[in-house]
């Protein structure tokens, strides 16, 4: 076996397609891990990647321990067994342990230099890391991190380029899906993370629902974190996707509002009007990409609701940001090669 990739979140599966389809093109072996987390293993199975699905997501703090080192354990087995020259991954916990511990180089993908408990367990333990120039790399120093290399955007982009480069295409038929038939604008909304970072925080996306319901008439696609947030969404009106191809979803929205990350840095990407709302201090990606004129931040709900009427489908497309996948193919290439 020649690499090994942990894939624990949703979005990775979209980062990572293109570095994987490269790999089938030049014949190098690869194993795919995952957990159970959410849409994890039904994006797999629609990228048409096979996997071996080991542990799940734990909620609690003491659920994330017990739950990542049983799945230490059981990858463990399944890696000493596949032997792999190399291992990448981005933000995976268990990776760089198992890796570690069996003496296999780790590539490893930051773009969060406020997951501080994440980046202590895992940054010590990599070989190569690989960061967007907008982190900051001297938070990821004091976390234990050494030998970066930095590229020119952010990891959001390989994630759009995998459906606009024909890995998985942009779903045309996806407002019909969602039962929007009408020349209304569509206005994309994501919640603030659960994240142990991230704990304690109100959502505004309620207020905000409310107040734009009052200035014009448009279409809300709003996407909960949890089964209270749904609930709430669904009594103001909202579409609430059950499962939903996100990244299609964005290509045809007018505006995106998010108290988190990936979902507004993939609309910053595709240039459409971006409001972050993100509770506390953001990353140096987002304000990368606020530097670059791609989003604005704004936590005020009038404030918020004025720009995106201001704004709605303006498109901005005008910088051109870097895709990591070319540097995460050299990097893997130069462990193969030893």
């Amino acid at each position: 076996m020649d690499v090994w990739l942990d894939l624990t979140n949703a979005p990775h599966v979209h980062y990572f397609s293109q570095l994987i389809k490269k790999f089938e093109k030049e014949g190098i072996d690869y194993l795919i891990t995952t957990r159970k987390s959410q849409n994890l293993e039904e994006l797999l199975n629609i990228y048409g990647f096979e996997y071996i699905c080991v542990g799940k997501h734990g909620e609690s703090l003491k659920d994330k321990l017990i739950y990542s080192a049983k799945r230490i354990i059981e990858l463990t087995e399944i890696v000493d067994k596949e032997k792999p020259k190399v291992a990448i991954a981005k933000h995976s916990v268990e990776l760089p342990r198992v890796s570690f511990g069996l003496g296999i180089p780790v590539i490893f993908v930051v773009d969060n230099e406020h997951a501080e408990a994440q980046n202590k367990l895992t940054l010590p333990l990599a070989e190569d890391i690989i960061i967007p120039i907008g982190t900051k790399k001297s938070k990821l120093k004091k976390m234990g991190g050494n030998n970066f290399t930095t590229f020119n955007g952010t990891c959001e982009v390989a994630n759009v380029n995998s459906r606009l480069k024909g890995i998985l295409p942009i779903d045309k038929g996806i407002l019909k899906k969602l039962g929007i038939d009408n020349n209304n604008p569509t206005i994309v909304m994501r919640a603030r993370p659960n994240s142990s970072y991230c704990n304690g925080k109100k959502d505004i996306i309620p207020k905000i629902i409310e107040k734009l319901r009052e200035k014009i008439d448009c279409n809300i696609v709003a996407f909960p974190r949890d089964e209270k947030q749904r609930e709430k969404y669904i009594s103001l009106n909202a579409i609430v996707p059950n499962t939903i191809d996100a990244l299609s979803l964005l290509y045809f929205a007018d505006a995106m509002i998010g108290a988190g990350g990936t979902m507004n840095r993939e609309a910053a990407v595709l240039g459409i009007p971006t409001v972050s709302c993100y509770p506390k201090e953001l990353l140096g990606v987002d304000k990368y990409l606020i530097k670059m004129g791609r989003m604005v931040h704004i936590k005020n709900v009038n404030r918020i609701v004025g720009y995106i009427i201001e704004n709605l489908g303006v498109k901005n497309k005008n910088v051109e940001l870097e895709d990591p996948t070319d540097l995460m193919f050299e990097k893997v290439c130069s462990y193969l090669k030893r």
